[in-house]
């Protein structure tokens, strides 16, 4: 094993004497020691020889060991080297001197050689250590700046690193410039119809587990602005060591493409508003929120009366028309949070999250709104409803079929109504 150089600043020749008959007594095997009876001595020796441990005297001539270590921690290359201060004084004053200039450790004289051993031995295998810790930073950090994908280590509310291509997305140099421009990549994410950002989270604070759990059922899409241009990103994360990794994968210039299929998996092709599909989906957020949260919302289906006759009698664009000119309506009079969706044929459904007094009152508004509206060639039409609410433990398929319920019963008891099943 190759010998760790000790330098031993004292003005004094009978304590450096002292130093070196104890290390070279008890510890050769271990230690090269270095001798210097000046601080202007040791910080020479400090340009030309490698040094793994300073021993420093306090009270020297022009140069003190206070100051002189000052002038070693503040040096790039130097204010690695532990510094141990080997002196006579012990009072709190000069204690706190020693560590403030930024010594390691400082040591009584006349000192113990056992305990002396000892602290050399300490803060020698602390800084191997350190140097250990830090190479291994360094060389998982060159892994993720070989990634071409932008990649990122975060909290959840603070990003801790950050690879080379994210340095250069924003334009920075390291992660001090990075987090002068946000301390969060989610803080970035547009918001957007279609694209994940902090408006669409349960918690800020809780977006990666979201991004998480969403990317098991679906790609999550992001868009980042640079230079006024967007750019979309497909972005995973994982759980490691109490932080996650999170990679942000640039699908620009497929993304349109992949955003077509998307929407056509999503919405239903003729009215435009979800699909059945998707409000499966969407219901499963819902309740997974109100599972937990132990909050409450409704669910309404409402059925366009007396449908088939129009197809049979006016044929099929106008009932196309008549399908198109309900969701609109729908969709003028609710809130962009609000779910709808058609469900089938002539059937829509929707979700409000309030109490089923309110979600009553919307529905009749609704049925009011629709039996009011003048529809081209053939005048007027009703619709009937059906309303229910959340229970704890409640699925989608449960709440439907309550809904559905209501909505028969409706259309039993002479249609253009709103019923309900608690």
């Amino acid at each position: 094993m190759m010998k760790k150089t000790i330098l031993c600043i004292d003005d004094i020749q009978t304590n450096l004497f002292i130093v070196q008959s104890l290390i070279e007594d008890f510890a050769d095997d271990l230690y090269e020691v270095v001798l210097a009876n000046s601080a202007n001595e040791g910080l020479s020796i400090l340009l030309k020889k490698k040094v793994d441990l300073i021993l420093m005297d306090i009270m020297m001539p022009e140069i003190d060991g206070l100051q002189a270590t000052k002038m070693i921690k503040s040096n790039r290359k130097t204010k690695k080297i532990p510094v141990i201060f080997v002196t006579a004084k012990n009072d709190d004053e000069t204690i706190g001197k020693c560590y403030k200039v930024g010594g390691d450790d400082y040591i009584n004289k006349p000192f113990n050689y056992v305990e002396l051993l000892a602290r050399i031995s300490f803060h020698l295998a602390s800084r191997e250590k350190d140097e250990l810790l830090l190479q291994e930073k360094e060389y998982a950090q060159s892994i993720l700046d070989l990634q071409e994908n932008l990649i990122l280590v975060t909290s959840g509310k603070k990003d801790t690193t950050v690879n080379k291509a994210l340095l250069n997305f924003y334009d920075v140099t390291n992660i001090d410039e990075y987090r002068i421009k946000n301390q969060c990549i989610c803080e970035k994410f547009l918001r957007e119809d279609d694209y994940f950002s902090l408006d669409k989270v349960t918690s800020p604070d809780s977006w990666v587990e979201d991004v998480i759990h969403l990317s098991k059922q679906e790609d999550v899409l992001v868009k980042l602005l640079k230079d006024e241009t967007e750019y979309i990103f497909n972005v995973k994360a994982q759980l490691f060591n109490g932080q996650y990794i999170v990679t942000l994968t640039d699908i620009t210039q497929v993304s349109q493409l992949a955003l077509e299929y998307k929407h056509e998996a999503s919405y239903d092709s003729l009215t435009q508003v979800y699909n059945r599909n998707m409000f499966h989906r969407q219901m499963e957020r819902r309740l997974a929120i109100a599972y937990k949260e132990e909050s409450i919302f409704v669910v309404i289906i409402l059925d366009i009366d007396h449908f088939k006759l129009v197809n049979d009698n006016f044929g099929h664009l106008v009932g196309d028309d008549i399908l198109i000119s309900i969701a609109n309506l729908i969709k003028a009079h609710i809130r962009d949070d609000d779910l709808f969706a058609r469900w089938g044929g002539e059937e829509f459904v929707l979700a409000f999250d309030v109490e089923i007094n309110k979600g009553l009152e919307i529905a009749e508004n609704l049925r009011a709104f629709i039996e009011k509206k003048e529809f081209d060639v053939i005048g007027s039409i009703t619709c009937s409803f059906g309303v229910t609410a959340y229970r704890q433990n409640d699925t989608t398929d449960l709440m439907i079929k309550r809904a559905d319920d209501a909505l028969y019963e409706a259309k039993d008891t002479g249609r253009n109504k709103v019923c309900t099943k608690d």
